[in-house]
């Protein structure tokens, strides 16, 4: 896993409504706190080298959003809109994304750490050293994807659709759930405790475990 490469000491302090003020829709090398962003539309901003703490965007929509060594503490993205985005190093501590959509995105050494992503979009997509730690995805879709080195760390997966995701070698044995929706095929390979074992054993194939 590499963290994003950036030194938030080091930034300088600006706003996000700076990127409107760029041609290209870019913005870089500066650290923004405690603004709304909500509502905004913006398509295929650039934001590299930033540090965001208690932004709120919810229910923007920001197609093709890139995000490369960015840090984001705090913040909301509740039902955004974030489709075909490209993420590359960027860390998410203590975020609300509930309801994010992030279908067709690609993810590459991104890490979530105590976030809320129930019944978010995460399909479609292409996830590279990617890692979830205790964090809640209750109800979301996380189907049709490819995943390499990916990691769920004491996370609440409960009703999470898995189809026509392959889950070889992904573990998922410190998580908890009561029910997930995936296939046999997907299924193989997936690294679970005797508990799980057991449910898995009997939504899937039928198999009654005694206790």
């Amino acid at each position: 896993m590499q963290a994003p490469r950036i030194i938030p000491a080091d930034l300088t302090r600006g706003s996000f409504f700076d990127l409107l003020q760029d041609e290209d829709r870019s913005l870089s090398n500066i650290q923004v706190s405690e603004e709304d962003v909500s509502q905004q539309r913006i398509e295929h901003p650039m934001l590299d080298h930033v540090s965001f703490e208690k932004v709120r965007f919810t229910a923007s929509r920001f197609e093709r959003l890139d995000l490369t060594d960015s840090i984001f503490t705090n913040c909301d993205f509740s039902n955004g809109q974030f489709e075909k985005a490209s993420w590359l190093r960027v860390e998410f501590k203590d975020c609300k994304l509930v309801g994010i959509d992030l279908n067709e995105a690609a993810l590459n050494n991104v890490t979530f750490d105590h976030c809320q992503l129930d019944l978010a979009m995460l399909c479609d997509m292409r996830f590279k050293t990617v890692t979830f730690t205790n964090c809640r995805l209750n109800g979301t879709s996380f189907m049709n994807n490819r995943l390499a080195s990916v990691k769920f760390n004491e996370c609440d997966l409960d009703q999470v659709a898995f189809n026509d995701t392959a889950l070889k070698n992904i573990d998922l044995s410190t998580c908890k759930f009561e029910r997930l929706e995936l296939d046999a095929a997907a299924a193989r390979g997936m690294i679970v405790n005797s508990s799980q074992a057991a449910y898995l054993a009997a939504a899937l194939i039928g198999i009654k475990v005694k206790p």
